[in-house]
């Protein structure tokens, strides 16, 4: 376990403070904030601890054990004054903006939250709006990075070995995703998971490989796959089992949960830096991580996840890509290296 000592700039918690933890977006992002809400609960059993949080992204936190109140943001003007308003009402009194953009940062500063806290190198200036302004921290190796050494520098105790990603599931969405894969002939933990959708066309891998992955899980490791998405990546998947030469069912039509109750179900799940990786992670499912743009160095320490890169001296580009729309790094990822990343994963995740 590590603890900081407590910083001289962080604001008074008493022994059951109103704490808003601050993270509106995105979905990956508001799941692997999850660990401060466990780890806020452990160190004050008594705190009221609340979310605010865009609706789109709300089903990754409610249900969680750890939240008393989960404010929904719509993201319309008409919405952040309610939201507001309601914010004012529960009397927080401490804030910790988390996600550090100024539309996070003005939600408890207009809600006149008394303490509010975030590191100083917000984006967009955000800093201004915060009460304590703490110093950047190292980088960190561990997958809830920042989110919980934004807790290490109030001096509150973390345990990234503990303080895990939690997405919460009952028996109804289990239920929902064992009779969608009995729809389609799949057993639980006898399939693979392929997640291929991302909203940043430099994270894609090609299309065809896709296709090919599914032919060779089949042939080769005798395991059927299934292509898991949302409504909106539908035509993508339609395209990659139009590819192949096997069965490959498509469920693109399930809720948020749902769908997360169907990778809680595989044997496996291949996918590229994308929500699907991120709840894998928190349902114990083995994933196999195709990285291209970012550096993953936070996932590495993670015993449920294989990553596959392929060092390039443009690496990591993040969201600016200089190798004019080839996307190298992703390409160089070829379909047996995933084959034999999935094979292990399957047969370690049986020891």
């Amino acid at each position: 376990m590590r603890m900081a000592k407590k910083s001289v700039e962080a604001p008074p918690l008493g022994v059951a403070p109103r704490i808003l933890i601050v993270r509106l977006s995105a979905l990956g992002d508001t799941l692997m904030t999850t660990p401060i809400a466990q780890a806020l609960r452990e160190s004050f059993p008594n705190a009221h601890i609340g979310w605010v949080v865009e609706s789109r992204c709300a089903d990754v936190i409610e249900g969680n054990p750890y939240i008393d109140r989960v404010h929904r943001w719509d993201k319309t003007l008409s919405g952040l004054i309610s939201v507001v308003r309601e914010i004012r009402r529960e009397s927080y009194e401490v804030a910790l903006d988390v996600q550090g953009l100024l539309k996070s940062a003005v939600i408890p500063w207009l809600a006149r939250i008394p303490y509010r806290v975030g590191f100083i190198d917000a984006r967009e200036n955000a800093f201004c709006l915060f009460t304590h302004p703490l110093p950047s921290p190292p980088p960190a190796s561990f997958v809830s990075g920042r989110n919980l050494q934004l807790l290490e520098a109030l001096g509150i105790p973390i345990d990234p070995s503990r303080h895990r990603l939690y997405f919460p599931l009952n028996d109804f969405n289990r239920q929902t995703a064992r009779l969608k894969l009995a729809s389609f002939g799949l057993e639980p933990k006898r399939f693979v998971v392929l997640a291929p959708a991302t909203t940043r066309p430099q994270k894609h891998w090609l299309e065809e490989r896709w296709s090919r992955l599914a032919e060779r899980l089949c042939k080769d490791l005798e395991m059927p796959s299934v292509l898991l998405g949302g409504p909106s990546d539908k035509t993508l998947l339609e395209r990659i089992a139009e590819r192949c030469s096997t069965p490959l069912p498509i469920i693109c039509d399930l809720s948020l949960k749902d769908a997360v109750a169907v990778i809680e179900l595989a044997s496996a799940l291949v996918g590229p830096d994308s929500f699907p990786i991120h709840a894998a992670l928190a349902v114990g499912t083995p994933a196999v991580a195709l990285f291209g743009p970012n550096d993953p160095f936070r996932f590495k320490a993670e015993s449920g996840i294989t990553v596959l890169e392929h060092d390039l001296p443009c690496r990591p580009c993040r969201r600016r890509p200089t190798c004019g729309g080839a996307f190298t790094c992703m390409a160089l990822i070829t379909v047996d290296e995933v084959l034999e990343a999935v094979e292990k994963a399957v047969s370690q995740a049986k020891i």
